[in-house]
């Protein structure tokens, strides 16, 4: 059965709230708990993806299976970075490609829709192996560790921050970036 990826609406609040309840259930899944997931945990990222970023979802016979998204700081001298971002995908759709999909999708947009976006940021927990052979595929560079951040089922780990950085600088951004500043 095929998956259809589409832009996130304040309609699929709930359908994402589930979703993210269940991928958080998995160890390792997300790094809020079941419990975490409320919803206004969930109407914040939305709202702010829909206003200053991108949200996408993956429908699968018409059920939520996967959410991706990220979004500006809203302070000016963090215009050209897209942050926070966060994907959730149901353990029975991964290793299929459709993190792959996601992430391409994502970045895509965030060169056509924000042209002044030349950075787009991630935490990764180092035990999540997987997930960091993707994103070195992807172009994500690891730019440190933060040792000791995550508490895990094995203890302590460190988180990894990654950067995606845009291949080229358009002129057009850079003219709109330098006049912002």
């Amino acid at each position: 059965m095929s998956i259809t990826i589409r832009p996130s609406t304040l309609h699929d609040a709930s359908a994402i709230r589930r979703l993210y309840q269940r991928v958080s259930a998995e160890s390792g899944g997300l790094a809020r708990r079941p419990e975490e997931i409320t919803e206004d945990y969930v109407q914040h990222f939305l709202t702010r993806s829909l206003a200053q970023g991108i949200g996408l979802v993956a429908e699968q016979a018409g059920e939520l299976v996967a959410e991706i998204h990220a979004y500006q700081a809203g302070l000016q001298i963090f215009a050209h970075v897209l942050g926070d971002l966060t994907v959730a995908i149901v353990p029975a759709a991964q290793g299929q490609g459709l993190g792959r999909r996601l992430f391409t999708e994502l970045l895509s947009r965030a060169q056509t829709q924000f042209p002044q976006v030349r950075r787009v940021e991630l935490l990764v927990r180092e035990s999540n192996t997987r997930a960091i052979a993707l994103y070195d595929q992807l172009g994500f560079r690891q730019e440190g560790r933060f040792e000791g951040r995550v508490a895990g089922a094995q203890g302590l780990e460190a988180d990894i921050p990654m950067a995606w950085h845009a291949p080229e600088w358009p002129d057009a951004a850079q003219n709109h970036l330098a006049a912002r500043l």
